[in-house]
């Protein structure tokens, strides 16, 4: 997992336009479905062109303008196990704040879910299915192989429930957004996921060269508890996952291997002539170019690559990339 800055926001989401967009009009009317609380354990049912409601549901944050700006935010990657998926799959448009319903560490769900965020830009990822639905996965775990149910679905959890935002504040979503985000801000502050956009992502884990992940040891308390939660509940140390990023180590130390020859090679030759120098000093530094290539954030597991490359590059003394 890497921190992925947002870039700006479809047209077709943007609140406070005139006229209105359809995400904000959208969100009006789904604030309006769930202010009565007979409908908190019903699915959204949108208003009609005849004042009545339909059976289309949430439409606005599946609208191809969407998904294609989280596909090029996201480099075709999934924003937790940074997978490439649009080769073989469209992707799931992640909210990461449940709308539906959410449950805190295997607790039932509570209905309705954050409703209010289902076309906030701020609010949706691009994901696989595998961290984004629950699927029953393979692990090693104590030396064991076992198969868990893994994968996100509507799992928020938090360090308590006291600031966990409900209806109330959905409904002050618009018409009172700077109390509602004093609110929004309390329950960040307990918030037991690792935010893609938001968070200081990298700094939360460190990957082993066995492919597995697991919680930097350099966090606080607090900071571990985040850490390991999504590890958890986003299904990272899943098998095939870990297999796949085991691979990429490979291919890395391979690399780094040939960035020592070169280095070797262009020592070795310092003193002769400037010729034989300017070729090896290319090769080096082609090798090197190479080798920060694996960091790039299109790159599968550049989060890995970063954390692998720099651990190697301090224990052997050189400059960080």
């Amino acid at each position: 997992m890497i921190k992925v800055n947002r870039i700006d926001i479809p047209e077709i989401l943007k609140v406070g336009e005139n006229p209105k967009s359809e995400g904000e009009i959208e969100t009006t009317d789904v604030i309006d479905f769930f202010s009565d609380p007979v409908n908190h354990n019903l699915k959204y049912a949108k208003m009609g062109t005849r004042g009545h409601r339909t059976k289309s549901s949430y439409t606005v944050y599946s609208d191809k303008e969407v998904r294609k700006a989280l596909i090029k935010m996201f480099h075709g990657k999934c924003a937790y196990c940074e997978s490439k998926i649009t080769s073989i799959y469209n992707g799931d448009i992640e909210h990461f704040r449940p709308k539906a319903g959410y449950t805190n560490s295997g607790e039932p769900i509570t209905k309705p879910g954050y409703y209010w965020l289902a076309s906030d830009w701020d609010n949706l990822l691009f994901s696989c299915p595998f961290c984004n639905q629950t699927n029953s996965h393979e692990i090693i775990e104590n030396g064991q192989l076992k198969e868990i149910v893994l994968g996100k679905l509507n799992q928020f959890p938090l360090l308590t429930e006291t600031y966990r935002l409900n209806s109330t504040h959905g409904g002050i979503y618009i018409s009172d957004h700077t109390t509602y985000i004093e609110h929004h801000k309390k329950e960040e502050s307990e918030r037991l996921l690792v935010k893609p956009c938001t968070d200081e992502v990298e700094k939360h884990f460190k990957y082993n060269e066995n492919g597995t992940i697991s919680p930097n040891f350099k966090l606080n308390d607090f900071e571990k508890n985040k850490a390991q939660t999504s590890i958890r509940v986003y299904g990272l140390q899943r098998l095939a996952l870990v297999q796949a990023r085991e691979a990429k180590v490979i291919q890395i130390k391979a690399q780094l291997r040939r960035v020592e020859q070169a280095i070797e090679n262009f020592n070795k030759y310092l003193d002769t002539s400037e010729e034989e120098r300017t070729w090896f000093e290319g090769i080096l530094r082609q090798e090197l170019i190479e080798l920060k290539s694996f960091t790039d954030k299109n790159q599968e597991y550049s989060g890995l690559a970063k954390y692998i490359i720099t651990d190697y590059l301090g224990k052997a003394g050189f400059l960080t990339p």
